[in-house]
């Protein structure tokens, strides 16, 4: 019978200590590979004969039983640094390969549960695709334009109504504020042709909705971020009250059907909800932070994520 629960992530990662130390106490066995090791301590091959195979050493004379593993929790993996020595093309290259390399783990270890599968990770974090699947679910998105063109953002902006502007990625650092798309912003678009962007209309909030989405359970909570110095991005001020958040069924079965449409188990939602009380896709993070909201809510998401790991796919 498959017992070990295995975590990816960086060893540093304060995430994967806490669940990792949880599932401990629940008796579960866990083991932990840091990517970033493969270039010193730790070592992974895979092959193909009958059957996709893959074997993992962590460390020195410590391998990791594949076949005993039940559950995955792909919890942001780092690629191993590239040798600072080498060329600019080189370091490319040798990029390349352990990212192809890394993400073709996925095939060799079937039958497990994956939290996330890496390729639904990487669908799931693109903007467009999360929207998408948002809308298809019956929830309100803002009215959005992804672009590079300087002349479709005037146009939008013409219309007369408030907007706002963010990056399309995510990570990696630094965090980069949603910002209101002022006047004064039209004059310097043309740099826009270097870089997209996302515009968006400006939702007006009685309050922003982080709802941490594990497996079929949602636990959401309430940022009064209207009472504070960040209305339009909650996450430079967490002064503000944060509660636990009771959202209506609707919107629970559209989250649901937005993570099956993903092809996720784990998610961040941020959502607002208006003033007239409608909820707001904003976005989601398929590897989202929750410490926050557990200190600041007292929501023990930490506990929750542990007992999900250790149910069997």
């Amino acid at each position: 019978m498959n017992q070990t629960i295995l975590i990816v992530a960086d060893k540093r990662d304060f995430h994967a200590a806490a669940v990792s130390e949880a599932l401990k106490k629940r008796g579960e066995k866990v083991e932990w590979i840091d990517f970033t090791d493969l270039t010193e301590s730790c070592h992974m091959s895979m092959s193909i004969e009958q059957q996709p195979d893959a074997k993992i050493i962590s460390s020195p004379g410590h391998p990791i039983e594949l076949s005993e593993v039940k559950t995955i929790w792909w919890r942001r993996p780092k690629s191993p640094q590239e040798n600072s020595e080498l060329d600019e093309d080189t370091r490319n290259f040798v990029h390349g390969e352990w990212e192809h390399f890394l993400e073709s783990f996925e095939a060799f270890v079937p039958g497990v549960k994956w939290v996330n599968r890496p390729y639904a990770n990487r669908i799931a974090n693109r903007k467009g695709f999360q929207l998408t699947a948002a809308k298809e679910a019956g929830l309100r998105i803002p009215n959005t334009l992804m672009t590079n063109d300087p002349s479709a953002v005037r146009s939008l902006a013409d219309r007369g109504n408030p907007l706002v502007y963010k990056r399309i990625g995510g990570a990696p650092r630094p965090i980069t504020a949603t910002k209101e798309l002022l006047p004064s912003d039209l004059n310097r678009l043309d740099s826009l042709t270097q870089c997209p962007a996302i515009f968006q209309e400006r939702i007006e909030a009685s309050m922003d909705i982080r709802v941490t989405a594990i497996g079929h359970d949602l636990y959401a909570a309430e940022i009064d971020s209207q009472s504070g110095s960040s209305q339009l991005d909650w996450r430079f001020d967490h002064s503000v009250p944060f509660r636990p958040h009771l959202l209506d069924k609707e919107t629970s079965q559209s989250i649901r059907k937005v993570m099956e449409k993903l092809g996720i188990l784990y998610g961040a939602f941020d959502l607002r909800l208006t003033p007239e009380g409608e909820y707001v896709f904003l976005e989601v993070n398929p590897s989202g932070q929750f410490l926050f909201i557990e200190l600041l809510t007292e929501i023990p998401l930490t506990e929750h994520m542990a007992a999900f790991l250790s149910l069997s796919k």
